[in-house]
């Protein structure tokens, strides 16, 4: 069972595309972290709500105050043991500007910090699950 998931919320928005690039990279690093489609998951798409559940606890990284991660868990009757949201925690101003990552490099460290603070395991890997 992978031990901690990371769950961004895909908005489309700044904040929404930063939590993309931070759970990648997060997943990436580590191959204890577990990251799904969050769309899926409400659209009770099984094979990723299975692969979901495989994960003892989650970090809902949410854009915006919307907070759809966090919904898109609670959808399959997860709650978050985390959540994360960049408009309010850092504070990052919601826009379209797609391509605004001025404080990505932030949201990765503070997602770090709080992911592996909740994995068991301090082991790194160069895959991806």
């Amino acid at each position: 069972m992978t031990e901690t998931g990371v769950l961004p919320c895909s908005g489309a928005c700044n904040v929404g595309n930063m939590t993309v690039k931070a759970a990648g990279t997060l997943a990436a690093e580590r191959a204890d972290i577990q990251y799904v489609c969050a769309l899926g998951l409400p659209l009770g798409i099984e094979g990723i709500i299975s692969k979901a559940k495989r994960a003892s606890q989650y970090v809902a990284m949410n854009g915006c105050e919307v907070a759809c991660a966090t919904k898109a868990l609670q959808s399959i009757g997860i709650d978050p043991r985390k959540e994360l949201c960049l408009t309010k925690d850092f504070p990052i101003k919601k826009s379209n500007d797609y391509q605004d990552e001025h404080r990505l490099s932030d949201v990765i460290e503070r997602a770090k910090k709080i992911v592996y603070s909740f994995c068991k395991s301090s082991s790194t890997s160069s895959g991806v699950i």
